[in-house]
């Protein structure tokens, strides 16, 4: 018998179970580090990662009025009100967008402290094949 081996084991394991879910509290997000995301890439079976245009982080912090669409051309493709994470790349007749550059203006609720009152920029979505 090793008794450094055992107790190593030992310590180890009373780490592990030391800690659980309820041994935290309330998760807080640093809100002050919002970032517009610059591209999506929805899927047929969403994964989880890019799927959507999430701005939830900025519709918590300032509030969000409307955020629009534009194709290359200018043409409105999506409109939503007090928006938080809804765009998949889908116009607002529920037709897929193709894999492209779109451009997007986001009216904020009050002045947020990066943004001002309206920004507006680009979104790349790629459609996955």
């Amino acid at each position: 018998m090793h008794p450094k081996k055992y107790f190593l084991a030992l310590t180890c394991l009373l780490l592990f179970y030391s800690c659980s879910s309820d041994d935290t509290n309330d998760l807080n997000v640093d809100q002050s580090d919002c970032k517009i995301a610059q591209g999506i890439s929805p899927n047929p079976t969403p994964d989880g990662l890019n799927d959507n245009f999430d701005l939830s982080c900025l519709a918590d912090r300032t509030g969000i009025t409307t955020l629009e669409v534009f194709d290359r051309n200018g043409l409105k493709v999506y409109e939503r009100s007090n928006y938080r994470d809804e765009f998949i790349g889908q116009n607002d007749d529920g037709d897929d967008l193709v894999t492209g550059t779109y451009f997007y203006t986001i009216t904020f609720d009050a002045e947020d402290i990066d943004y001002g009152t309206v920004n507006q920029g680009s979104l790349y979505i790629n459609v996955e094949q």
